[in-house]
Formats: C-alpha cells, sequence, structure tokens
C-alpha cells in the first residue's frame, strides 16, 4: 500500500501536527509500507533531521530581506510538486496533512483527513476560509480520523456528520527519554506551548504571580515563542519579571524541563488531544490541568484539575502539589501508567487498517 502525505503542515518548524504525520510516515517506512511526503522544500526540524527524507531548507530560521516573498515562492513551488504527485496517481490513499482543499479537482484515489480541533470554530469564527475549506474536506473524505472522542463529538456537533465516518484514533508518545540535561534553574513551574486567547496564559499567570510572591526561591519557566512587550508589562506589574523565564527548547531540552519540573499546568480553555499531557507522564511530571474539553478524557485520575475561569483555583491546585509530596509522587506513578495506554505502534496500526478499509 501506497500513501501519499501532502507539504502542508511541514512549512512549519515544529509542531504537533507536523509531529503527527511525520510519525505515521516514518512508521509506514518501517513496516515496509511505501510513502511519500510531497514536499521539496521545508523548515520542518523533523524532516531536515531524519535521512529517510530528501528535502531541503533555502531559509533557515534568521529574519532578512526578502523573505516573506521567497517564502510564498516556496509554498507555490511545494504546491506545485503535490499536483504533480497527485496527477502521477500513483499512490491507493492521499492523506493531507492539513485542511487547504487544493488537490480536490485533481485526485482520483480516496482520501483520509485527521481533524485535531475546532479551536477556529470556538474561538476565531472570523477565520471564515480556514473554517470553510476544513468544511469542505470533512464533507468529502471517504474516512476522517478524529483524534479524541472530544473532537468526534464536535464534529458531529458543527458539521453534523454521520458517527460512522468517524473514527477515533489517539496520538502516541515514545518511550521515556534515557538522557536528560541538568537543572539549572531550581524550584519552578513549568507552562509550555503557544499562549494565545484559548491558551488562558494571562488568567494561568495571575495565578502564577501568586504563587511565585508567596515563595521567592520559585521560577515559571515558559517555553515557546519570545515573550511579547504587551506580556513583559504584565509580568512586570505583578513584581515578578526576574522569575520568569522564556525559552525555546528542543526536544532534549523540553523533557529535560518536564523531568526536573515542580509542576506542570495546562490551563487551556479547549485542545483537540493536548500532547504536552503525554510528555509530562512520560517525563515523570506531576500535572495540573483544566476541567475543560478533552483532558479528563486523556488524562482521566493522573491529573489534578481546576477551574480554568478562577485564579483562585488554578493558584491552590498547583499549591496542592507542590508542597505535597505525597500527592505529587502519586500522580506521577498515575501519569506513567497512564501513558502506556498510548504509543505510536498502536497509532499507525489503527491508521494503516482505516487505510486499507478505503483502499
Amino acid at each position: 500500500m501506497n500513501i501519499l502525505y501532502d507539504y502542508q503542515t511541514f512549512r512549519n518548524r515544529f509542531g504537533g501536527i507536523a509531529r503527527y504525520h511525520y510519525e505515521l510516515s516514518k512508521g509506514l517506512f518501517n513496516i515496509g509500507d511505501e510513502n511519500e511526503i510531497a514536499t521539496l522544500f521545508t523548515q520542518n526540524e523533523y524532516l531536515l533531521k531524519d535521512s529517510l527524507y530528501r528535502v531541503w531548507t533555502p531559509l533557515g530560521h534568521k529574519d532578512f530581506k526578502g523573505r516573506y516573498k521567497l517564502t510564498n515562492l516556496i509554498e507555490t513551488l511545494n504546491r506545485c510538486y503535490s499536483i504533480e504527485r497527485i496527477k502521477n496517481n500513483k499512490f491507493d490513499i492521499f492523506h493531507p496533512t492539513y485542511y487547504n482543499p487544493y488537490f480536490i479537482k485533481y485526485l482520483k484515489k480516496p482520501f483520509v483527513i485527521t481533524v485535531h480541533d475546532f479551536v477556529h470554530e470556538k474561538y476565531d469564527p472570523m477565520r471564515v476560509e480556514d473554517i470553510a475549506n476544513k468544511r469542505l474536506l470533512i464533507e468529502k473524505a471517504n474516512k476522517i480520523i478524529a483524534i479524541s472522542e472530544n473532537t468526534k463529538k464536535d464534529i458531529i456537533e458543527y458539521y453534523n456528520t454521520p458517527k460512522d465516518k468517524i473514527q477515533v484514533i489517539y496520538h502516541g508518545i515514545h518511550k521515556a527519554p534515557t538522557i536528560y540535561i541538568k537543572n539549572n534553574y531550581g524550584a519552578y513551574i513549568l507552562f509550555v506551548g503557544d499562549r494565545n486567547g484559548y491558551k488562558n496564559f494571562r488568567i494561568f499567570l495571575k495565578a502564577a504571580a501568586i504563587l511565585l510572591n508567596n515563595n521567592q526561591n520559585l521560577r515559571l519557566i515558559c517555553t515557546g515563542n519570545p515573550f511579547s512587550e504587551e506580556e513583559c508589562e504584565l509580568i512586570r506589574s505583578y513584581g515578578i519579571i526576574e522569575r520568569v523565564i522564556q525559552k525555546s527548547a528542543n526536544d532534549l531540552e523540553l523533557n529535560s524541563l518536564y523531568k526536573h519540573a515542580l509542576v506542570f499546568v495546562y490551563p487551556s480553555l479547549y485542545e483537540g488531544f493536548g500532547m504536552p499531557i503525554l510528555e509530562a507522564f512520560s517525563n515523570n511530571c506531576p500535572i495540573c490541568i483544566s476541567n475543560t474539553s478533552c483532558f479528563p478524557e486523556i488524562a482521566q485520575e493522573a491529573a489534578l484539575y481546576f477551574d480554568p475561569f478562577s485564579v483562585d483555583s488554578i493558584a491552590s491546585t498547583i499549591e496542592k502539589v507542590m508542597y505535597n509530596k505525597e500527592l505529587k509522587n502519586e500522580l506521577i506513578k498515575l501519569g506513567r501508567k497512564r501513558a502506556e495506554s498510548f504509543s505510536w505502534e498502536e497509532t499507525l496500526k489503527k491508521t494503516q487498517s482505516l487505510y486499507h478499509e478505503i483502499r
């Protein structure tokens, strides 16, 4: 069986969606099935670091004059290459890696679409074109993969999609790393990922400030993009600017941050799956998370939950874990056990079965 993936998500350097499609592609290679990621140029770290993929990055990661125009040119070249591979028709199943429907008029084979979340529909309805594209692909796909039962519920609720067209297939997680970087930060709370809108960073930061102001030895580490001027001003207003650290972390650094954290906090109002939950479990990190969307489905009893709209609820829940060694160790134990329910091998097995079903 031959699966064709396209270029769309691999325009990004990192990201959960790119990681998901990379894991599927590499998994198929490992079990002997043929597949191709139809992209020529990429800045995606997963593809660039793997010798299986013959790709090239003409951009690097530094900003320069003309970068925007060159990025658009590369996008056009990658799309043309994807269209060429689709027209060649030398594959069994097409699995687009995002929601642009450019391929519809060229495609003669079945296709599968993975729906990761409903962030735009719930929190950014002005993204009219993106939402319309997603609806179109959900309607036309032969099968839909939902990454959680919560996401399946959203697909049915928003688009009235037949239940039997949707299959829930969870993401996986690799076994715990054996190598970590030494902790040079002391005691800290960990926040991972984007900080916009529905990620609920502002309310979380207010709760974290209470804890940091009560304990002068405590820090907050945030991975992801550098803080904006507005975020810096907010942090400064809470009197904690010297103890809030932003870090752009690679996989080894991120695993180490989980490993040494007093607690990982996930205050998001909504997620389709919540990959950082599994990352924390895998690295023996206790977690405090919102009591919303998919979180109880994925973490079950291996987390302590809070009301993400309440500063007091967030602060008191974090405090319980930080200062109760017995509770902390119990959450770590339950997290390790829960992580055993998720593997990329199982994700691949179920996805491969779905491919065969519609071939």
